[in-house]
C-alpha cells in the first residue's frame, strides 16, 4: 500500500513539473511574437545596378576628346569677345577678360600684347607695368629686345616719371630723355595731376603740369598744383611764372585767389615783379607783356 502511495506521488510531481514547463515555454514564444511585432519591418537589400561604362556615342555623355576641344574652344571664345570689347572702346571689359586669359595660357604673346595695349587706353600705368615686371621674372615674355624697347617706350611716353619703367629702361641700355622730350602726346589736366601725385620729382612735375597747361589752360588745379610745388622748392622765378599763367587764366575774375597767391609768394623774399603784379594783375595786356619778356609759352586756347 505504502509502495503505491509512492508511485502515485511520483506521478503527480512529473505532471506538475510538465504543466510548468509548457507554461514556460507558452510565455517565452508570446514575448518573443510581441517583439517582433514592435520592430519595423527590414527592408529588403537594393539590387545592385550594373555598371555601364560611357560610350561617345551615349547620350549625355561626353568623351575626353571633346571636353579638351571644349577648352580650348571656350579660349578663342575668351579672344573673341576680347576683340569686340577693343573694337567697341570698351578696355576695361577686354582688360578684365584678357587678365584672366593670360593668367591661364601665360605664354600667347598675342593675348599679352593685346592687354598691355588696354591698360594704355585706360590710363592703367600701374596695371601696365606691374604686367611688365612679371613678365621681366618669367619666360613667358612674347618678344625680343626690340618688343621691350618698344613696350617700355610706350609706357615712358605715357608716364614720362613712372620709376619702375626708368628702370626697366635702364637695365636695357635705353637713352632716358628728359620730361619734357618725352612728352609727345597731348596731355590733360586729369592725367597730370595723376602722374604729377606719384612722383615727387619736382622737376617732372613742373615739366608735366606746364605741358597740360597749353592744352587745358582754364583748369585751375593745374595752376594751384604748379604754384604749390615752385613755392615748397622756394622758386621765386618759378612762383612768379606760374602766377602770371594763373592770372591771364583767371581774367577778370578771381580777385581774391590772385591776392592770396600773391601774398604767398612775397612770402618767399623780395622780388622786383611783385609791385607789378600787384598792380597788373588783372590786365591781360600787360601780362601777355610780361609773359614774353620772361620767354613764357602761351597756349593758343586761352581766351583772347
Amino acid at each position: 500500500m505504502q509502495g503505491l502511495m509512492l508511485i502515485l506521488e511520483i506521478v503527480v510531481v512529473v505532471l506538475v513539473a510538465i504543466e510548468v514547463y509548457i507554461r514556460f515555454t507558452g510565455r517565452r514564444k508570446g514575448k518573443k511574437t510581441a517583439r517582433s511585432a514592435e520592430l519595423p519591418p527590414v527592408p529588403p537589400a537594393p539590387e545592385e545596378q550594373p555598371v555601364v561604362a560611357a560610350s561617345p556615342s551615349a547620350p549625355g555623355t561626353v568623351a575626353p576628346r571633346q571636353v579638351v576641344q571644349e577648352e580650348a574652344l571656350s579660349g578663342e571664345d575668351l579672344l573673341r569677345e576680347a576683340d569686340i570689347y577693343m573694337q567697341y572702346g570698351h578696355y576695361s571689359q577686354a582688360a578684365t577678360v584678357l587678365r584672366w586669359y593670360v593668367d591661364l595660357q601665360p605664354g600667347d604673346g598675342r593675348a599679352i600684347n593685346q592687354l598691355l595695349d588696354a591698360y594704355l587706353a585706360l590710363e592703367d600705368m600701374n596695371a601696365y607695368t606691374q604686367l611688365l615686371e612679371s613678365l621681366g621674372e618669367s619666360s613667358a615674355a612674347p618678344g625680343d629686345e626690340l618688343w621691350w624697347k618698344q613696350r617700355v617706350g610706350d609706357g615712358l611716353r605715357r608716364d614720362p616719371g613712372n620709376l619702375e619703367l626708368l628702370v626697366l629702361a635702364e637695365k636695357m641700355g635705353m637713352p632716358i630723355p628728359s620730361p619734357e622730350a618725352q612728352l609727345q602726346e597731348p596731355m590733360t589736366a586729369a592725367k597730370a595731376l595723376a602722374l604729377v601725385s606719384r612722383n615727387a620729382d619736382p622737376h617732372y612735375g613742373v615739366a608735366i603740369l606746364q605741358a597740360a597747361i597749353q592744352e587745358e589752360p582754364l583748369r585751375l588745379p593745374l595752376y594751384a598744383e604748379l604754384l604749390r610745388i615752385t613755392h615748397n622748392q622756394r622758386d621765386i622765378e618759378g612762383y612768379i611764372d606760374a602766377l602770371i599763367l594763373m592770372n591771364l587764366a583767371l581774367g577778370e575774375g578771381g580777385g581774391g585767389i590772385r591776392e592770396r597767391m600773391l601774398r604767398a609768394g612775397m612770402n618767399l623774399g623780395p622780388h622786383p615783379l611783385w609791385e607789378r603784379l600787384a598792380r597788373d594783375g588783372k590786365n591781360a595786356d600787360a601780362l601777355r607783356r610780361l609773359a614774353i619778356e620772361r620767354n613764357l609759352p602761351l597756349s593758343t586756347k586761352l581766351p583772347q
